[in-house]
C-alpha cells in the first residue's frame, strides 16, 4: 500500500512562523510517498528565501512517538514543533540545500516504525 506525507499547508506556516497571507507561494513540493514502516525516501522542495515550511504527517498509519531532524541543513534551519518538522530558508540565499527528518513510532501492526524523508531544497528569491 502506498502512503503519503503531504507538503506544507498555509495554516501550519502561518501558525509557526507568523508569516503574512501569501503562504502557498512561499513553499511548494509534491507529496512524498512511501511503502512500509522502515523506509527512507526523498522529495523535492522549493522555498522562497527567508520563508519556511511545516510538513504535515498525513497518511502515517500507527502511533508516532517522536520526530527528529536526522540531517541538518547546510544553509537553512530545520527543527520540530510537536511532531511536525519544519524548514526555514536563509534570508538572501539562493541555491541548493538539503535536510532530512525521521518519524519514529509504532506501526499499525505493533512493530517499530521509522520513516526518514530526505528533502532536496531549492531556495529561490
Amino acid at each position: 500500500m502506498i502512503r503519503s506525507i503531504v507538503g506544507a499547508t498555509a495554516v501550519a506556516v502561518a501558525c509557526h512562523f507568523g508569516a503574512a497571507p501569501a503562504f502557498a507561494q512561499d513553499c511548494s513540493g509534491p507529496p512524498v510517498s512511501f511503502n512500509g514502516e522502515m523506509v527512507e525516501v526523498e522529495g523535492e522542495l522549493t522555498v522562497k528565501a527567508g520563508k519556511g515550511c511545516v510538513f504535515t504527517i498525513n497518511g502515517i498509519p500507527g502511533a508516532l512517538r517522536e520526530t527528529v531532524i536526522s540531517q541538518k541543513p547546510k544553509i537553512g534551519q530545520a527543527g520540530v514543533d510537536g511532531l511536525k518538522p519544519y524548514y526555514m530558508a536563509k534570508p538572501g540565499y539562493q541555491g541548493a540545500d538539503e535536510f532530512a527528518y525521521t518519524f519514529i513510532g509504532m506501526s499499525q501492526y505493533g512493530g517499530p516504525m521509522r520513516i526518514t524523508v530526505k528533502r532536496k531544497v531549492t531556495v529561490v528569491p
